[in-house]
């Protein structure tokens, strides 16, 4: 028995082979790319939860940062002699107590 290829017919098959390895190929690199897509979307979203919390947290931030400054503005303006000392203690207490709320806010939000 003999069997007989002929260039064109042997070319025919490996091209054809060629293709179906190339959409395996192509099947397999699609699958892993829906996975990447979401992984990527997850992490998206944790950044997302993350970037609120740092607004809100500079938000808190940047409002103690104001009492206090107005705080140390009373005390010298106090010691210039330009206010009283019951108004300097005053802004003093009133800046302490700010930034105990906002420690207490943020030990609380912090345990849910």
């Amino acid at each position: 028995m003999v069997i007989t290829f002929t260039l064109r017919g042997l070319g025919t098959f490996l091209l054809i082979a060629a293709l179906i390895v190339l959409v395996v190929f192509l099947i397999v690199m699609a699958a892993n790319l829906i996975k990447t897509l979401k992984h990527t979307n997850k992490v998206m979203d944790d950044v997302e939860v993350i970037t609120a919390i740092a607004r809100k947290r500079t938000e808190d931030v940047d409002q103690m940062v104001d009492g206090i400054s107005g705080s140390v503005k009373g005390i010298t303006s106090a010691f210039k002699g330009q206010e009283t000392l019951i108004q300097a203690l005053s802004a003093v207490a009133k800046a302490v107590t700010s930034v105990i709320g906002m420690l207490k806010h943020d030990s609380g939000s912090e345990e849910e």
